[in-house]
């Protein structure tokens, strides 16, 4: 009965070892405030990383052609083109 008893704790003691490592929620997310604490980490590395160099933007005349078309709106279903982008032609 003794030996019966010590198998039985044993056996207890594997389960509780086993299962509560087995069932533990995994973590998904990154904890909250990480990207904060990237960030600074990065600045106390590297604290010059920034430059005086100008900022490059798109070209000037694409701009424009940007804003006149945002401008305009959206196209009419008869004034759309009927072009495909993948050179696979179908039906609607």
């Amino acid at each position: 009965m003794q030996n019966f008893l010590i198998y039985l704790a044993i056996v207890g003691i594997m389960l509780q070892a086993g299962c509560g490592t087995m069932y533990q929620a995994e973590q998904t997310t990154p904890p909250f405030g990480s990207s904060v604490r990237m960030a600074l980490k990065s600045q106390t590395a590297n604290p010059e990383a920034g430059s005086d160099a100008p900022v490059v933007g798109i070209d000037g005349k694409y701009a424009a052609k940007a804003a006149e078309k945002y401008q305009a709106g959206p196209k009419e279903k008869e004034q759309r083109e009927s072009g495909s982008t993948f050179g696979v032609v179908g039906g609607q």
